[in-house]
């Protein structure tokens, strides 16, 4: 069949190409269950050239229903048979008369409006998002939890979720947010799972990307069982069975799921090859460390990929490197906006971001602020940019339209990706409705193709290996004996407790052991500087370095902060602290940043910027509340032994950490766009409101426009993305 497949395919450049021979080619593959998808493909590429098939219109319409690619159907033909009319009302959907289901779609809807627990293994252009709107626009499901792997994804679905179903549901995607109605649908992260209380009574919960429940598998054939992530997903999925009635699990490019039925829950799983775009891929196999290989690669890709181009790159460093040659070799164009001069004066006009955008190139990469992130895709997809230069995020919310993709590194900063991920980034190339042919171009060799690729859920197999702070946050029904004799065994000495351990499930046992011992081994006034409310004094930051560089150092190394002593952590915490404003902290940083290379270090202004928007999102805004958390608990407990006298409470230093210097609860909006210096400039002309939560503090935004009117045009541009207003870009 790929003999068949394979000549079809290449007589379509032919001179001598017979549509007639080529729609019979498709006929004969979608005759058969094992070639339908190559089928599938040749019928896909027939709609790119349409105008090959004029005098075959009637036929190359039955091969596109014969397909089960009924949206097609509908989009690209003006004349329908009956049958055909009486195909597309069956396959419409439940939220839309405008938008229709394609074959596979309909039926994994059809398994779920039947009640049934589903694990969908797709390809990325499946629409596995139109199969849950479907399923909310039934109006049989009140209460839904849809799990996304990040805050950026978490946004762009609940963006689509309220314009969709905003009048039926309330929408809750932070954790600021109360539920006030019987119909609701939380889309939230693992953690904002776990940290809620009133996710009960659920009629059905999602999980985005479930490969991710499993632990990495690295080269040297052991496994990773540190990631935190993985055991803040299991611990949800443990919540999540024990109080909803079905499950729909997605995710692209598995062949099979283990730990469920252990469990005790039944589903059905479908790895489905279902395609509606397709793809050509050219591999160039330059080496891995071959920068100069690669750049030449790219070059060739840059003079003949004509189109919209998105080139994943291992790390932003690598990607601004990108950048720069490609507009050295002449790929940038002019691009003009007001939106530039403020990222040149809020950050710095040298920035490989800003840079970049000056010549039409967009870079998305983690550390970049969501409005940014979000300029930087709106402007892409509308056009304006033909270059999106990303990391990760190209699979982690980021919403494209790209006919090409660039595989630029084979990794996601220093560990190297499988086949699994690498499929998933080249499922970003075509865009169905828009691009009917994608390309991707590797410029490294294709990772070895694992042959059994089996997720294995560690919440279902349990064994030696499986953290505690995991088993000890999931539910009891879902532990097994051996779990139960494991945690007597570890708690017996009872050195912390499995409260404890439960209610800062963040971090592995290793990290409370090493807490333990290093508050063990404190001096009694090291000891003693812990026990203070309100702000720390000097001491006290220099005890919580040691801390922090004791328990969670690579939340600062990744970050470019050395740990080996405690002095940069302390100048890093001294100069958040004393910053009058996230704004005055990062240009201090950037000022002390050009003292250091001029002092001759060896790194770029660009490297140590993206280095300090990591660390203010990740580490300070993040990580450091959770170890204060934990250690105020410990901190407390060893005092009350010691008979130590004195009020321990974090809570006012976690909140400065949490809140980016502003108004408590303020930084929510930084989630949904607004980025932090225009919230700064907002609460220096409008007092919000205090405890309202996230919709409240937005709602009180577009109630009160004439209090923000005076602030920049390019600051308002980007509240009223945040809040839906309607504008014009410039």
């Amino acid at each position: 069949m790929t003999d068949i497949y394979d000549a079809a395919k290449l007589s379509l450049g032919n001179d001598g190409f017979s549509a007639f021979r080529y729609l019979a080619a498709i006929n004969i593959l979608l005759s058969n269950p094992v070639s339908t998808p190559l089928g599938r493909d040749l019928t896909i590429r027939a709609l790119d050239a349409r105008e090959k098939f004029t005098d075959h219109v009637g036929i190359l319409r039955n091969m596109v229903r014969k397909a089960g690619l009924f949206p097609y159907l509908k989009k690209e033909f003006s004349e329908l048979t009956p049958g055909d009319r009486v195909a597309l009302d069956l396959y419409r959907t439940p939220f839309s008369q405008d938008f229709v289901f394609h074959s596979m779609q309909f039926h994994i809807f059809d398994l779920l409006k039947a009640g049934r627990n589903v694990v969908l293994s797709a390809p990325t252009s499946m629409g596995k998002s139109a199969i849950v709107d479907s399923l909310l626009g039934l109006g049989r499901f009140k209460r839904v939890v849809l799990v996304v792997p990040t805050v950026a994804l978490a946004d762009e679905t609940r963006r689509r979720l309220q314009d969709r179903f905003g009048a039926e549901y309330q929408i809750i995607h932070h954790s600021s947010q109360e539920c006030r109605s019987d119909w609701v649908v939380y889309v939230l992260t693992q953690e904002r799972v776990n940290e809620r209380d009133d996710i009960q009574d659920i009629d059905l919960f999602v999980i985005d990307e479930f490969y991710k429940l499993a632990f990495r598998q690295l080269k040297n054939g052991k496994t990773d069982y540190n990631d935190e992530r993985v055991i803040e997903l299991n611990i949800a999925l443990s919540k999540l069975l024990k109080v909803s009635r079905q499950f729909y699990l997605t995710g692209p490019f598995v062949n099979s799921i283990r730990g469920l039925t252990e469990l005790g829950y039944e589903h059905t799983f479908i790895s489905a090859d279902f395609n509606t775009v397709a793809v050509d891929v050219q591999t160039f196999g330059v080496d891995a460390n071959d920068d100069d290989g690669k750049l030449a690669a790219l070059a060739k890709i840059a003079l003949h990929c004509k189109g919209a181009t998105i080139i994943y790159c291992k790390s932003s460093g690598v990607a601004g490197r990108v950048a720069r040659e490609l507009i050295r070799l002449g790929y940038g164009q002019a691009f003009k906006s007001a939106h530039i001069d403020w990222v040149a004066e809020e950050f710095d006009p040298e920035w490989d971001y800003t840079y970049a955008l000056k010549h039409g190139i967009g870079l998305h990469f983690g550390g970049l602020p969501r409005a940014l992130q979000q300029y930087t895709a709106d402007r892409f997809n509308a056009g304006d940019i033909r270059f999106l230069l990303c990391t990760s995020t190209i699979i982690e919310g980021v919403n494209t339209v790209a006919k090409n993709v660039v595989i630029y590194d084979n990794r996601d900063g220093t560990r190297g990706i499988d086949k699994f991920t690498h499929g998933n980034i080249k499922g970003r190339a075509g865009r169905m409705g828009v691009h009917f042919v994608g390309n991707v171009f590797c410029l490294e060799d294709v990772p070895e193709d694992n042959l059994n690729q089996e997720v294995d859920v560690p919440l279902g197999i349990q064994d030696a290996d499986t953290p505690l702070n995991m088993l000890a946050s999931a539910q009891p029904d879902h532990l097994s004996e051996y779990s139960q004799d494991r945690f007597e065994e570890a708690f017996a000495q009872d050195r912390f407790s499995i409260e404890l351990v439960k209610k800062h499930s963040f971090f592995k046992m290793e990290q409370f052991e090493q807490l333990y011992s290093l508050l063990e081994m404190l001096g009694e006034g090291e000891f003693e500087s812990l026990i203070f409310h309100w702000l720390p004094s000097a001491e006290s930051l220099k005890t919580f370095a040691k801390v922090l560089s004791r328990i969670v150092p690579k939340s600062f190394t990744r970050n470019g902060v050395q740990t080996r002593t405690t002095e940069v952590i302390v100048a890093k915490l001294v100069s958040y602290l004393n910053a009058e404003s996230y704004s005055d902290y990062l240009k201090s940083q950037i000022e002390y940043a050009r003292q250091r290379i001029e002092e001759g270090e060896d790194a770029t202004l660009s490297t140590m910027l993206n280095n300090d928007l990591k660390l203010v999102t990740n580490t300070f805004g993040y990580t450091i509340p959770k170890v204060l958390g934990l250690l105020e608990d410990v901190v407390r407990l060893r005092a009350a032994k010691k008979n130590i006298r004195g009020k321990v409470d974090y809570g006012h230093l976690r909140m400065i950490f949490e809140n980016l210097h502003l108004p408590p609860g303020v930084n929510a909006l930084e989630e949904i766009g607004i980025p932090v210096q225009t919230l700064h400039r907002i609460a220096s002309v409008v007092e919000f409101p205090g405890e309202v939560g996230v919709d409240g503090l937005a709602d009180y935004l577009r109630a009160n426009v004439d209090a923000w009117k005076d602030i920049s045009h390019v600051d308002q541009t980007f509240v009223k993305r945040a809040l839906g207003i309607a504008q014009d870009f410039a």
